[in-house]
């Protein structure tokens, strides 16, 4: 986010705007509208039920796990949305909760812990919010969120990496926390061996499995607007600090990185900042779509300090990439795309309305997208693939920033926002083999998992396990579902069955291994 300088800058630059300020718009909300686990008419609501408790047990396993499999899965998600009787505004908010699913010889020891964030650490001695955060102001209304936009904090809680044995749970801004990867104990902020005044830190960064890079992105908001990309070598060292400059004040989640590449969607979500920095609306509540401005496809070198290209094309939002690579100085990059935000923005989106135990509007399912870049003539193709009501995509990692073939998601039933099945596409064929976990049976993303000691080629077929998170909304209690990557239809092969559920979670990391 803003330093303090450029903050207090653009704060100064602003103040003849706040004659008649007008009031917060996005308070906590009451946490007795909402009905816990809900009912028969809207069973997803135990993905926004919070889970209050730490765990450490040993799971029931119905099947057989694997001889292979042994490891460990983490997983990353909000896992409190709930404080002294008020609730966050969106599903998309909320304190990280770090979970550990460790495969052994006799089974599968569970285990979760919160992040101890600086603001999980005061809100929990308070018993109430204290900070704003990404949907949700602050208390006190529009003076208690004025010039606040510099205390929103990082919950830690979106994606989670290993990286030369230390485990590390980032958030949409600020530092990565560092926890055990044994206990989940955290540890404290990291700046992972950059220097401060530089880092800035998204929640998704690639790992390149044959340079043995870890590559991140952050974004610096000010009066100029920086895209900043970071490339930490294999010996942990920083090998590359690039800060490029952007148009407009963006909304950006992820990226692309292929062999030589680097890739950034810079869709149309635009962000009204001067209402987040003087405290009038949440940053969810600053964002907007502007579909007739269109996309702009920024191409840089993954070396050199070469000016990027860009590159237009039509309007399409983008959470998650899916991979790129390259081939006859083409790049393919592959990701979820959506014709319109609407489950996150709008009048009555889905990801807030289901807080509040409503369903709300959801009429732009996502989509598996296909971009074709020729950096030499600097043209743009776009392509659908087929394949709709989709999201959380994940491949295997070893192929990740090069070619590949096989992509696994988690997908819906038309008109549904809540995702029921997984499937693997073969996204050169175009071919799909899915399985279905039932009516108000929800799963997450799917993890791909490689066979011990096996040679994969990008050209084979792909064998291996997907781990995917179930809540079942019948029984309010969750599983973790180990299917085979070649025989997706037949189904789980194991389930390991939770005591409880689990709230919707967002991505996860295998670590191999005992």
């Amino acid at each position: 986010m803003l330093s303090r300088r450029q903050f207090l800058g653009l704060a100064g630059g602003a103040m003849v705007s706040l004659a008649l300020p007008g009031c917060a718009v996005s308070p906590p909300a009451r946490k007795d509208i909402f009905p816990e686990f809900g009912d028969p008419a809207r069973p997803c609501l135990g993905l926004a039920t919070s889970l209050r408790e730490e765990y450490n047990y040993e799971a029931r396993v119905v099947g057989r796990i694997p001889v292979g499999l042994r490891g460990i899965l983490y997983r990353n998600g909000p896992g409190l949305f709930d404080r002294g009787g008020l609730r966050k505004r969106s599903l998309l908010d909320g304190d990280g909760m770090v979970q550990a699913f460790r495969f052994h010889d006799r089974g599968v020891q569970y285990r979760n812990r919160f992040v101890r964030t600086e603001k999980f650490v005061a809100e929990e001695a308070a018993s109430s919010f204290v900070y704003p955060t990404w949907s949700t102001q602050a208390l006190g209304g529009f003076w208690g969120n004025f010039l606040g936009a510099g205390r929103i904090k990082n919950q830690a809680g979106v994606t989670v990496y290993l990286w030369k044995g230390k485990l590390f749970a980032f958030d949409e801004m600020g530092l990565p926390y560092e926890l055990d990867p044994e206990t989940l104990e955290t540890i404290g902020e990291s700046r992972l061996g950059v220097d401060d005044k530089i880092t800035t830190y998204e929640a998704h960064s690639k790992m390149d499995p044959l340079t043995g890079e870890w590559l991140h992105f952050g974004i610096r908001y000010g009066l100029k607007t920086e895209l900043h990309i970071m490339v930490i070598g294999p010996d942990g060292r920083l090998k590359m600090h690039r800060q490029i400059p952007l148009p407009h004040y963006f909304y950006i989640h992820d990226w692309f990185v292929s062999d030589h590449h680097i890739i950034f969607n810079l869709h149309p979500v635009e962000i009204a900042l001067w209402g987040f920095l003087l405290g009038r609306r949440s940053m969810a509540e600053s964002l907007r779509w502007r579909p007739e401005h269109g996309n702009l496809i920024m191409v840089a070198d993954r070396e050199g300090e070469s000016a990027p290209i860009m590159l237009e094309t039509a309007a399409c939002f983008m959470w998650h990439s899916i991979n790129a690579h390259e081939k006859g100085g083409k790049i393919i990059a592959d990701f979820i795309g959506y014709q319109n935000p609407d489950h996150f923005l709008g009048a009555d989106p889905i990801t807030s309305s289901v807080m509040a135990g409503r369903k709300g509007k959801h009429a732009f399912p996502g989509e598996v997208r296909r971009y074709l870049i020729d950096p030499g003539t600097r043209t743009i193709g776009e392509e659908r693939m087929g394949l709709g009501s989709c999201e959380w995509p994940r491949v295997n990692e070893l192929h990740r920033c090069h070619d590949y073939r096989f992509a696994y998601v988690a997908q819906a039933r038309p008109g549904d926002f809540f995702w029921t099945s997984v499937s693997r596409i073969d996204m050169r064929s175009g071919q799909t083999e899915s399985y279905n976990f039932g009516e108000e049976v929800y799963c997450g993303e799917p993890v791909f998992v490689p066979l011990p000691a096996f040679r994969y080629r990008s050209d084979d077929e792909e064998p291996g396990w997907i781990l995917t998170e179930v809540y079942d909304s019948h029984t309010k209690k969750s599983f973790l579902a180990v299917l085979s990557t070649n025989r997706i239809s037949d189904g789980p092969v194991a389930a390991v069955h939770l005591r409880h559920h689990v709230p919707f979670s967002y991505h996860g990391w295998w670590c191999a291994g005992a």
